[in-house]
């Protein structure tokens, strides 16, 4: 049996200014950064919402009423 070793590996590329795909990848890493927030936004208002014996705040309340909505659709 062999060993399998997973290695992650990153490569950055500068694109300047004037290039022309610039201002739609300046667009795509924006999109994936707020996506990455919102997301671990969600998870930490669903992971400090479980096991309470309070009354949920306004924004975990309305992270589960979106969570439950979306998955019942």
């Amino acid at each position: 049996m062999s060993d399998l070793t997973i290695v992650y590996r990153t490569h950055q590329v500068w694109i300047k200014p004037g290039h022309q795909l610039f201002a739609y990848l300046e667009q795509a890493c924006q999109n994936a950064k707020n996506l990455y927030n919102t997301t671990n936004f969600f998870i930490r208002q669903v992971f400090t919402s479980f096991g309470r014996n309070e009354p949920l705040q306004p924004l975990q309340q309305q992270v589960m009423n979106t969570l439950k909505t979306q998955l019942e659709a």
